[in-house]
């Protein structure tokens, strides 16, 4: 059977990795609610009902196949039934940190419009577009500018800026090259672009755990340095610096023992279900776990990784 090549680098040298069934993933979203579930599957059936995830073995990128990306009819009741909306992000303030008062920015995938809403307030001029009619209503009913446009299909217009961003976007986008292009078309000379996505150093990448929300339909690639740095040169963007979102050292600490094989073994065996008993475990592998992070572990990350780029087009 044959597989697309790497959407990053085009590289058709592949490994399988999971396989997914969207109605299982469905379960997950609204365990309590049949009737959303069906709802949810329904609405990705015109897509896909089953993915299988792939590895480039040259730039590490992992995506599905097929590259297909469900309807904003489907966004919409997850969204929802999930509440995925962040009010504030890491990222939004890293990237606010480097882009001067007066300022212009364009956001892809802006969401329900929290960042240029922490733009505006901040005297920098923000605009965005987004393809869920329930996040362009809210931005909109905030006096944000922002359209719903499909990113597939829908170029977004005319304008040089000097300053674009995409937090956590390019991760639901079936054609991901098309971002950079839609990016070059909106950029200043030397403009820099910002992109979030899921961290390949986050716990549950680093320790192999299955995470539903990071994959098909949610979520159609994962990202590594190397996949940001291919993907982005065809179209003129150079990638400068990828920034990892700090783990705290407590939420360090309980990552590497609650994902350790003996913990999920006695967890397995039922001997967690006196708390005293889990909290003492804990504390008695805790010089082990400290030395993992100052070693093994030591570049664990939070949720999110941050690609900066400067337009050389």
């Amino acid at each position: 059977m044959s597989h697309p090549d790497c959407p990053a680098c085009k590289c058709n040298t592949l490994q399988s990795c999971e396989t997914v069934s969207v109605e299982n993933q469905h379960k997950l979203y609204a365990p309590d609610n049949e009737a959303t579930q069906r709802a949810l599957t329904a609405a990705a059936s015109d897509t896909a009902l089953h993915y299988q995830m792939l590895r480039c073995t040259r730039c590490g990128l992992e995506f599905s196949d097929p590259m297909t990306a469900p309807s904003a009819t489907w966004y919409g009741l997850a969204y929802r039934t999930l509440d995925l909306f962040s009010l504030e992000r890491w990222e939004f303030g890293e990237v606010l940190s480097r882009i001067p008062n007066g300022s212009s920015v364009f956001e892809f995938g802006c969401g329900s419009g929290n960042f240029l809403a922490r733009c505006q307030e901040d005297g920098r001029m923000g605009s965005g577009m987004d393809f869920s009619r329930d996040a362009v209503a809210s931005c909109v009913a905030k006096g944000l500018a922002v359209q719903q446009m499909d990113l597939n299909t829908i170029a977004v217009g005319s304008g040089p800026v000097p300053n674009i961003v995409a937090f956590h976007f390019l991760e639901h986008v079936e054609r991901p090259t098309v971002l950079f292009e839609h990016a070059a078309a909106k950029a200043a000379p030397s403009a820099h672009f910002w992109i979030s996505v899921p961290s390949d150093r986050r716990p549950t990448r680093r320790f192999g755990i299955g995470d539903y929300l990071d994959q098909p339909p949610h979520h159609m690639t994962r990202w590594t340095t190397e996949a940001f740095r291919q993907v982005g040169k065809p179209h003129g963007w150079r990638l400068v610096e990828v920034l990892y979102e700090p783990i705290s050292l407590r939420a360090a600490l309980w990552s590497i023992t609650a994902h350790s094989r003996r913990y999920q073994e006695w967890q397995s065996a039922g001997r967690f279900e006196d708390h005293f008993v889990e909290r003492a475990y804990r504390a008695l592998v805790l010089p082990g776990a400290l030395l993992r992070l100052l070693w093994s572990e030591r570049q664990l990350s939070g949720f999110s990784m941050l690609a900066h780029y400067v337009f050389e087009a």
